[in-house]
């Protein structure tokens, strides 16, 4: 066993230093291993004694059988037998099979009759596919043979059920990765359009053909030239990427996530400073897995238009609908009459996609998009260039529908980069955070699609205002078109809202838009970004801050359009972010500016009229669920009249009925609530006690130490002294609290409020959570309405226990906290923060260079 282990060993560093060599014969490798097992296992074979058995045969199956082994992969093998095996020859198997477990070989076993074989690959159809691609090993060679003639059957699954099953596979597998390719940690092997999306194009053709290699399916013409050399140079890609990452890996493991993408890119030879060689290799990867995942599909589809339907006779005499000069509607399908037209007159393309979207129930036929792909290879300057394409573009946004059923194929098929050259930078562009979870083209259409969605009534429980606001909008084209540009200038230098502005602009001229409406899209895309920033990271209940956002945004119309897409790009950048606390957050902000709109900037909100107005909902709540006696109507008013003016406007009448209910149940202090009710998707937790030393710092510390997240929250001290702050946290997962969680929060926070003896917090230093990820922490000290206070932004690396750490740092410089958003996004965080010295002033410079400083020093360490 020891030379054994010495000459796997052996082996595997030999593979290593020849995978660094240049060029890299990555398939010469994974047969080169897949050899060397063969050997290793005919030797064993026979020092075994199983040569001198001629009931036996071993065979490889899976990819082992295809000779595709990667440092990792598994070495499943097959012990064909005659008959059911006596016990000192099973026994004599699970010792050759201990020894390779020994010599740490993910080894996969399984010992059939001929007769199991068949009845377990009938009734699993995976075991059927792991048989299909069975090689001999050693053996009884006439015995895998009869297997072999058994498994090619007509009666061993009929190629419709065999080729439905695999298909239903695929889908279930597409799901899990939101059905796309372009995920940022992205699986090689299972994702769409990774590997497993080439052996099914091979099951399928080695079920209906008995060949499966891709030059195989040259030879017999159902590839064109083109597309060999296409998939072949994807497969290439994905072989040497999931070779090295294996090479780097200790487990089995086929996942490309962050904290091994940079090892992998240099093992590979990408180069650059940063993050460039990451998005250089990613690039290179979303390439491979678009062209197999498109080539895939359209084989299959292909495939089974032209196998498996059964009225093959009555759909080649379906008539044929004239559409224009190059295209036919023939069976719910768009035909191209003449494939040269996509070259001789290259605005049809566009005209392909009209008819798409004019057609609801429409498909293109396989052959044309076969053909249109070759033709795109082939254009000399871009769509854009063309008059009538122009043309045919600008008619393409005016359409019905027209993201899902024609910007989304347009851009799946390579459309949209034929026709803009900026779009070319952001395909497949990597997004290095974990708040986004696709690549940059890829969350670009899915705003487009969220914006489409709010024209559905459907969606109306999860977004009512943009589900009310964007059916109302004038020219919503113009909307669509900003949301391409919006992060069309990502991965270069400088602001990409600036630069994506740019962009929009001369996009807008080349098309002839008027003055306005091109203004209109540019101021769109240039802020994008700014009521999100507003209304998550400023404190919308202060008049200046939305008299400024009403200044920048300047009409009703473009309020609404600006909502709907900044509503879009969060749910098109993470869906599971978007829930009702945040929801009523965006309303909030976008009632307020429409109210500052309509009584003109030189006017502040009666802030006053909306506390009445939250007061008296209150009551109104409360009459309606209770009658309250005399007594606890006096004792409420009493406990309302130490409560300062915000805490009324920034709670709703449903929340202040919340705290009010629980303050006549039991008014004692500190009084702690915690509820899933008042934001949904999240828990919200409303603190009420004697403000006290290092409250913030406590309560933050208490909620590290339970693995809990806080997203958002809500600083109010009244004159009084006591604090009125509200929590909005989730589990570390994202999900709301249980019952069981709630209940122990809440325990747990009344023990910290209520201990008497001040203790220092023990902070535990630890490390990042998101090594992986290259970003300083930056302070920005803001301008702010309210002279006595200073504001500022804080912008660092998500860790457990970092508001704890921050409310201990206020502490030591005796700050007075009076407002905080804390805004989490994915591994980072941007926080605001409004904070007074120990007198209740504004910082000076010197303040706020020391609390820069110290802040500084202590996050990056």
């Amino acid at each position: 066993m020891l030379n054994l282990k010495q000459t796997l060993a052996e082996f595997s560093l030999a593979q290593k230093t020849r995978f660094t060599e240049s060029p890299i014969d990555v398939v010469g490798l994974l047969h080169e291993r897949s050899d060397f097992y063969d050997d290793i296992l005919q030797k064993l074979w026979k020092k075994y004694g199983f040569s001198e058995r001629s009931d036996l045969a071993l065979v490889a199956v899976g990819g082992y059988g295809r000779r595709e082994m990667f440092p990792l992969s598994d070495l499943d093998i097959l012990v064909l037998a005659e008959h059911t095996l006596d016990e000192p020859t099973q026994q004599k198997l699970n010792e050759l099979f201990n020894l390779l477990w020994d010599c740490k070989l993910q080894l996969g076993t399984s010992i059939r009759t001929l007769a199991e074989c068949i009845s377990i690959g009938k009734s699993e159809i995976s075991v059927a596919t792991n048989m299909l691609e069975s090689r001999f090993i050693i053996g009884n060679v006439k015995l895998w043979q009869q297997l072999f003639e058994q498994l090619h059957a007509p009666d061993f699954w009929a190629i419709s059920d065999f080729f439905h099953a695999k298909m239903a596979e695929k889908q279930a597998r597409y799901e899990r990765y939101h059905n796309t390719s372009y995920n940022l940690e992205p699986d090689l092997k299972h994702s769409p359009g990774g590997l497993r999306d080439l052996h099914l194009l091979s099951w399928i053709m080695l079920r209906q053909y008995g060949v499966y290699r891709l030059e195989h399916l040259l030879e017999k013409g159902i590839l064109y030239p083109e597309e060999y050399q296409e998939l072949q140079q994807a497969e290439k890609v994905l072989f040497r990427m999931r070779f090295a990452l294996h090479l780097q890996l200790k487990r089995y493991d086929n996942r490309l996530r962050f904290d091994r993408q940079l090892q992998l890119s240099e093992q590979l030879g990408y180069q650059g400073e940063g993050n460039q060689p990451v998005e250089a290799m990613m690039k290179t990867f979303f390439q491979a897995t678009q062209s197999i995942s498109q080539l895939s599909q359209l084989l299959l589809d292909s495939f089974e238009q032209e196998h498996l339907h059964t009225s093959k006779m009555l759909q080649k005499n379906a008539q044929k609908q004239p559409l224009d000069h190059a295209f036919i509607l023939q069976n719910s399908a768009i035909y191209c009459i003449d494939p040269a037209c996509f070259i001789q007159t290259p605005h049809t393309i566009l005209e392909l996609f009209l008819h798409l979207t004019q057609y609801p129930q429409a498909t293109i036929d396989t052959h044309t998009l076969r053909q249109l792909r070759l033709s795109l290879r082939k254009l000399q300057r871009p769509l854009s260039e063309d008059p009538l394409a122009r043309q045919g573009f600008i008619k393409l946004f005016q359409q019905p529908n027209m993201v899902k059923r024609a910007i989304v194929p347009m851009h799946q098929f390579g459309v949209l980069s034929a026709y803009l050259p900026q779009w070319k930078s952001i395909e497949g562009l990597m997004q290095f955070d974990m708040f986004h979870i696709y690549t940059v083209d890829e969350h670009t259409i899915r705003v487009m699609l969220k914006l489409e969605s709010f024209l559905d009534n459907r969606n109306q429980e999860n977004h009512p205002l943009c589900c009310e606001l964007l059916p109302a909008l004038p020219n919503l084209p113009l909307l669509y078109f900003s949301a391409l540009f919006h992060d069309i200038a990502k991965g270069r230098e400088g602001d990409h809202a600036v630069e994506g502005a740019i962009d929009m602009r001369q996009f807008a001229e080349q098309h002839n838009f008027s003055l306005s409406d091109t203004d209109y899209m540019v101021w769109l895309v240039a802020e994008h970004l700014t009521m999100s920033i507003t209304a998550q990271r400023r404190d919308i209940h202060d008049p200046e801050v939305v008299k400024a956002f009403a200044k920048i945004v300047g009409n009703q119309t473009a309020l609404s359009a600006l909502t709907c897409l900044t509503v879009a790009d969060i749910c098109a950048t993470n869906e599971s972010l978007w829930n009702d606390w945040k929801r009523s957050l965006f309303r909030k902000l976008f009632q307020f500016t429409q109210e500052q709109l309509a009584i003109g900037n030189e006017q502040s909100i009666d802030y006053q009229k909306i506390e009445m107005e939250h007061r008296q909902q209150a009551l109104a709540q409360l009459a309606q669920q209770r009658s309250l006696t005399e007594t606890e109507h006096q004792q409420l008013i009493a406990f309302w009249q130490t409560c300062p003016n915000s805490y009324f406007i920034r709670n709703s009448p449903t929340q202040l009925v919340w705290h009010a209910e629980r303050y006549l149940h039991h008014s004692k202090l500190p009084m702690v609530l915690v509820s899933n009710q008042y934001a949904r998707g999240a828990t919200e937790i409303f603190v009420h006690c004697d403000d006290q030393p290092q409250l913030f710092a406590r309560i933050a510390h208490t909620l590290s130490q339970k693995k809990i997240s806080i997203h958002d929250a809500q600083i109010i001290t009244g004159e009084n002294g006591r604090v009125l702050d509200s929590f909005i946290i989730t589990e570390s997962n994202g999900k709301p609290l249980s019952d069981e969680r709630s209940y122990d929060i809440h325990q747990a926070l009344i023990k910290a409020l209520t201990q008497t003896e001040q203790k220092p917090l023990k902070l535990a230093k630890k490390p990042i959570k998101h090594q992986s990820f290259k970003r300083k922490t930056k302070i920005r000290f803001l301008a702010n309405s309210q002279k006595n206070h200073t504001a500022f932004e804080l912008f660092t690396l998500d860790r457990e226990g970092l508001l704890a750490q921050i409310g201990d740092i206020f502490n030591q410089h005796t700050l007075n906290l009076i407002n905080a958003k804390i805004t989490t996004i994915g591994e980072r965080v941007e926080d605001f923060f409004v904070v007074t010295n120990s007198q209740g002033k504004a910082l000076d410079e010197m303040e706020k260079a020391q609390l820069k400083q110290q802040l500084l020093d202590e996050l990056t360490k």
